[in-house]
């Protein structure tokens, strides 16, 4: 004999938010007069799940003469009540910094 057993589970609705990447260039000059570059690209991740909000940020640095790295942050806060937003997809945004040292070079 098989007794089978059924249990009501709540399924509870995910709502994942992905933001678009922000992507930063830091160009800067070496003391030796080089010009070194820094790509920061910056991922953030929202996932709504019940009463709590997930915040996933992910942040990539990659810098001229060095591997990739990469840094993952993970935070659990409570849902706030928010007004319906408009969604629009807007073109990736670059923005370049450029640092010019004492002596007048970039």
């Amino acid at each position: 004999m098989v007794s089978v057993e059924e249990v009501s589970m709540q399924e509870e609705t995910e709502d994942i938010r992905e933001l678009p990447e922000e992507v930063r260039v830091v160009e800067s000059v070496t003391e030796d007069g080089k010009p070194k570059k820094k790509k920061i690209r910056t991922r953030v991740i929202k996932k709504i799940k019940g009463d709590k909000q997930e915040v996933t940020k992910i942040e990539t640095v990659e810098e001229d003469d060095k591997q990739p790295e990469t840094t993952v942050t993970v935070e659990e806060v409570p849902v706030e009540e928010e007004q319906p937003e408009e969604i629009r997809e807007l073109p990736e945004e670059v923005r370049v910094v450029e640092t010019v040292t004492e002596d007048g070079k970039p």
